[in-house]
């Protein structure tokens, strides 16, 4: 379950049973998790349990030390997705990445990497981009949609460093969107890890089609329409969670 996650993105899991009702005590590490999730005091987190079901806490006391919580609902799904799925995202203008990184989140992506092209936003207006504040979207669209772990956002990089990166490198299936593709490739439920690009407005250039080719990338083509680069994110999303996750 994402396990190669790096502390504090990992998911929170206590290391016995858990009942509904349980006071339970929380170490330092787990305390700081908590910390970077921004969970203040009598706020609600998730984490799961050694036998693997996963409910709702309050925290109830908080330090350096660790802290101490009160367990008050099982939940009845999973809130982590069985793929680990790395969105690759190329940086949109009018601050949409606000949208992408959020919607990202709720719909599980595991690592977001938000990338210069040719047609993105270029790196002299990521200021203007609210760059800076994307984290942040990040961690608040965690507690709306209850998950236990935190997406790993990379600062805004080119495409090619981020196809070298080991999430994408290290995936089991790749895909890209490109609406202009003459043959796609079907989405086959089995493989646990994948990733997925997505282009800027007007579209991946040639040039970038051919570096996703050499990056183990297929093409997807999302229906005959058009689609707005962050709806296309989200149909993207979706169609991969669908076939390979818990959508």
């Amino acid at each position: 379950m994402h396990t190669s996650l790096p502390f504090p993105y990992a998911p929170l899991v206590y290391a016995e049973p858990l009942s509904v009702g349980n006071s339970i005590r929380l170490d330092s590490r787990q305390a700081a998790a908590l910390q970077f999730r921004q969970i203040n005091l009598s706020e609600a987190f998730t984490l799961g349990d050694s036998t693997g079901r996963w409910f709702r806490a309050s925290l109830r006391q908080t330090g350096d030390r660790g802290g101490e919580a009160l367990v008050y609902e099982e939940m009845p799904h999973p809130p982590e997705s069985p793929l680990a799925l790395t969105l690759v995202c190329a940086v949109l203008a009018r601050q949409r990445m606000m949208f992408v990184v959020q919607k990202a989140t709720e719909l599980g992506a595991t690592w977001i990497f938000p990338v210069l092209t040719e047609r993105s936003v270029a790196e002299e207006g990521l200021e203007h981009e609210k760059a800076h504040a994307w984290p942040n979207q990040v961690l608040r669209a965690c507690k709306q949609c209850r998950r236990a772990s935190v997406p790993l956002l990379s600062e805004p990089l080119p495409l090619a460093a981020a196809l070298r990166s080991p999430p994408w490198r290290q995936a089991e299936a790749r895909w890209y969107l490109d609406d202009r593709a003459g043959q796609a490739q079907p989405m086959i439920a089995g493989p646990a890890s994948a990733g997925l690009a997505v282009g800027p407005e007007g579209g991946w250039a040639p040039a970038e089609q051919a570096l996703l080719g050499t990056a183990g990338a297929c093409p997807v083509v999302l229906g005959g329409r058009v689609l707005r680069a962050e709806t296309a994110m989200v149909a993207g999303m979706v169609l991969v969670q669908h076939h390979l996750g818990d959508l």
